[in-house]
């Protein structure tokens, strides 16, 4: 089983890429519900990240298949530097 990303921003996607995780860049809800559902029904995809702002813009959709044993959906916090 892997990892998958689903962003909206290229530095979460080439950062993740860098720890060997793949996944792709999205920039409209209709790219996001076409990656979103080739994932959730992607059996070799165990552990589906989702970036903060994706989650809270589509949160009602990913609730949905939250609950199915696989794969896990966790969002991917963001980052960023503290002063």
């Amino acid at each position: 089983m892997r990892m998958y990303l689903i962003s909206d921003d290229m530095d979460s996607l080439a950062g993740m890429r860098l720890a060997g995780v793949k996944g792709e860049c999205v920039d409209s809800a209709q790219e996001f519900l076409e990656a979103f559902t080739e994932a959730v029904y992607d059996s070799d995809i165990g552990i589906l990240l989702i970036t903060r702002t994706l989650w809270d813009e589509f949160e009602s959709i990913i609730s949905a298949y939250r609950m199915n044993e696989r794969p896990l959906i966790v969002p991917l916090p963001q980052g960023g530097i503290r002063k």
